[in-house]
């Protein structure tokens, strides 16, 4: 009995560092040393959680590639003024971004280039601010 209520005791107190460790890096996923820029058609447009997510039908070689570039998060996006209707599908767009560390279609994204030309920032931090930001202390 004691054993049992030791194991929840410890579960429970667990429970709320789960949602920091769902959380990562994107250092995880994506070569942050490297920027990538990436033009296509929009398919679908989603400025949702976790990330903003834009998929694309890019043009390689004569063929079409599906691609995938993740943003920030909806509430930080939101708050700097994106909405749902900033991008839609059929708009031809140009994404900046970090390249998958795995070589695959899908990217980090940190600008993004509208068919007005407008160039939105696109992620929750500007890595290189955050960088000086941690050199200064």
């Amino acid at each position: 009995m004691r054993t049992r209520l030791a194991v929840l005791l410890i579960a429970f107190c667990a429970l709320p560092f789960t949602q920091a460790a769902a959380h990562h890096s994107p250092a995880m996923l994506y070569d942050l040393t490297r920027e990538i820029t990436v033009e296509g058609v929009v398919t679908e447009y989603q400025l949702g959680n976790p990330h903003m997510r834009i998929y694309l039908n890019v043009e390689k070689d004569g063929k079409i590639e599906q691609w995938l570039a993740e943003g920030g998060s909806r509430t930080k996006l939101m708050r700097a003024g994106w909405t749902a209707a900033d991008v839609e599908p059929g708009d031809t767009v140009v994404v900046r971004a970090h390249p998958a560390r795995d070589g695959s279609n899908l990217v980090h994204m940190e600008y993004l280039t509208l068919p007005d030309g407008t160039e939105r920032f696109a992620e929750d931090i500007r890595y290189d601010e955050f960088d000086d930001r941690r050199r200064r202390q």
